[in-house]
């Protein structure tokens, strides 16, 4: 059941991402996913073999749905920050849009404790905001960067 949720959760979030307009040129895409799963993954390796403030049931469906949540979902939901961030034209609107996809991430993560997939062992609530905080600073720094190179012969229209 927990495995079906996930599933739809994914098929849910891939299907916004598809149809929305982006902003973002394709290597964007691509190399933000990518810059989001090794945030996620290291969070979750971190946490779990390193510091053992999280475990993972050993059960197949909890396995694969964190699998899922992992390697999908926080990408995802990472890049269309992104997205929305370049749109975005005032530093309030950066700000706001940066709590609510803070929100978002601890929201996805304690839903997966509430759910039996991640479970938090001797954590303190207010870490989820502060590592999502830190992973989405991480993503707009590389997207600074990323952007640079990308578009150092002109802008791509």
């Amino acid at each position: 059941m927990v495995l079906l949720f996930y599933l739809i959760l994914n098929g849910i979030i891939l299907l916004f991402f598809i149809k929305k307009k982006k902003n973002l040129h394709i290597l964007e895409i691509i190399a933000y996913w990518m810059v989001g799963s090794y945030i996620g993954e290291n969070f979750s390796a971190l946490c779990y073999m390193n510091f053992k403030t999280l475990h993972i049931p050993e059960i197949l469906t909890h396995e694969l749905s964190h699998f899922l949540s992992r390697n999908t979902i926080y990408p995802l939901v990472m890049v269309l920050f992104v997205d929305y961030y370049l749109t975005s034209s005032t530093w309030f609107k950066k700000s706001i849009l940066t709590v609510v996809f803070v929100a978002i991430l601890t929201s996805i993560e304690w839903v997966n404790h509430f759910l039996g997939v991640l479970i938090h062992v001797n954590w303190q609530f207010w870490w989820s905001p502060a590592i999502w905080f830190g992973g989405l600073a991480s993503l707009l720094g590389f997207m600074k960067i990323f952007r640079i190179l990308l578009f150092r012969g002109g802008e791509y229209k």
